[in-house]
């Protein structure tokens, strides 16, 4: 497979994982997004299209380098986001009042751009920072499924449930560490590439 496809494949699974925080958590099971999912979900679009601006130039090699810089800013910011939330997240199950912090009223984006106001559905927060449960509104009816889902999830999202087991900002942590290993072996795939050219 090319590492161009590869690429292409990173971008549009980050961009799934948007759809899926977007369209099922928050839209289909009533998961309302705090200011640090909110910073997840806009970075992982951010790694999302640097990963498919890499691939659509990829033998431009400014353009490539600036496609790297894109992904890499996005996939290192949204893991360290990913860090805070799931220290707020154990602070919460410590029932440690003083390790809930830096969670603010509304996200703040780079240049300033209100992305909370261009696009409220996808970037406005409405939860509470370490709060992953589902909180429909008084006398909503749901789909068998959906009540299945919502009393899964009732005391908060896990990947297991029934342990309590890796929890939203852990599962983000793991996507971003992954994408960025990937990354780096495209990368330095294409360096010695590259070098080996040079030589001929």
């Amino acid at each position: 497979m090319s590492s161009k496809r590869l690429w292409i494949y990173i971008g549009v699974f980050m961009l799934f994982c948007v759809g899926v925080a977007h369209f099922i958590f928050q839209n289909y099971l009533y998961m309302r997004p705090c200011v640090q999912c909110i910073y997840i979900r806009y970075y992982m679009i951010i790694a999302g299209f640097g990963a498919i601006f890499i691939a659509i130039f990829y033998k431009q090699i400014l353009l490539y380098i600036f496609g790297v810089l894109v992904f890499s800013y996005g996939a290192i910011c949204g893991l360290l986001e990913s860090l805070k939330l799931n220290t707020i997240h154990q602070a919460i199950a410590n029932a440690n009042p003083f390790g809930v912090k830096g969670c603010l009223d509304r996200p703040i984006f780079e240049l300033k751009i209100a992305w909370d106001e261009i696009m409220p559905s996808l970037f406005k927060a409405t939860g509470q920072c370490g709060l992953d449960m589902p909180m429909p509104p008084l006398g909503s009816k749901f789909d068998p499924l959906q009540a299945y889902l919502i009393d899964l999830y009732q005391n908060g999202w896990y990947l297991i449930p029934n342990l309590k087991l890796i929890n939203m900002a852990q599962i983000s942590f793991a996507i971003f560490i992954l994408v960025l290993i990937l990354g780096a072996i495209l990368l330095i795939s294409r360096v010695k590439k590259v070098k080996k050219w040079l030589k001929y």
